[in-house]
């Protein structure tokens, strides 16, 4: 289980806000910023915080143009390599005022299974997404996909999903997204739920907006709005806590530390 407690940071902001109304046109995070979220595991009553996942958001030169360069990266702690050890890398290259991707690249290795994908988007948003997966025991997978309208892959729809104000919804609203995985688009949506205060592990307690995403059926999911994620209820819309059901108990990712944020943390109760 403990791959999908790292690959559930990855899909933390499966949203695309550009579908809905109440976006900002100011992106809420600056180049430089860092956070870190621990992974946790629950069964029969018992949290085991057995990993953590690192993201990082910069600005760089890519292909004749300013880019932001999003990365993360999870891993298992060594005290459970033995029982499943994880080492995924998620990397991102979008334009620097759209947020639309460039390049996107996935590597994933899960104990003794490995496999890249490899997306580059074309010039414009109504131009083809190239694909390239290769997986082991599997033959190599090349293909075209239709892009869409706003159309983002997993990092990019993170941050871009954070532009949204999310005072402008009623609870109960849904709000479409799109997603890309793998090889499909997918048209979903997420239900604001209102604001809640939220505890952490470390003892700190925000004041949060607290959203359901719909799921796909999947191995270990299960289809619904079985994922919750509570973002902070200041300028930033930082994720502070995601908790989802598996088949076989839930998973949790908290927030643990953060630096280089380029508002204050407002929503902290001190």
């Amino acid at each position: 289980m403990n791959k999908y407690l790292i690959l559930l940071f990855c899909i933390t902001a499966y949203f695309n806000p550009g579908q809905a109304s109440g976006q900002s046109s100011e992106y809420p995070f600056k180049s430089g910023e860092y956070a870190r979220y621990g992974a946790y595991y629950n069964w029969n009553f018992i949290w085991v915080h057995s990993g953590e996942v690192e993201f990082r958001a910069d600005t760089l030169q890519y292909r004749q143009q300013k880019a932001w360069h999003f990365k993360a990266v999870g891993k298992t702690y060594k005290a459970y390599d033995l029982l499943y050890s994880v080492r995924d890398t998620f990397e991102t290259y979008s334009n620097y005022n759209t947020l639309r991707p460039i390049y996107s690249r996935r590597v994933l290795n899960h104990a003794k299974a490995n496999s890249v994908h490899q997306y580059k988007f074309g010039a414009d948003a109504s131009s083809r997404i190239d694909v390239n997966i290769i997986q082991d025991k599997k033959p190599p997978y090349q293909g075209t996909l239709a892009a869409q309208e706003n159309t983002f892959d997993l990092l990019a729809t993170a941050y871009n999903f954070r532009k949204f104000d999310f005072n402008k919804l009623f609870i109960g609203q849904k709000v479409p997204y799109r997603m890309l995985v793998d090889r499909t688009i997918d048209n979903l949506f997420f239900r604001y739920l209102g604001k809640e205060n939220v505890k952490t592990r470390n003892g700190k307690q925000y004041r949060c907006h607290k959203v359901s995403v719909y799921l796909l059926q999947g191995d270990f999911f299960h289809e619904g709005e079985y994922m919750k994620i509570w973002f902070t209820d200041d300028k930033n819309h930082l994720p502070v806590q995601v908790e989802t059901e598996i088949q076989v108990g839930s998973v949790k990712a908290i927030l643990l530390e953060t630096k280089s944020m380029k508002y204050p943390l407002s929503s902290q109760i001190k």
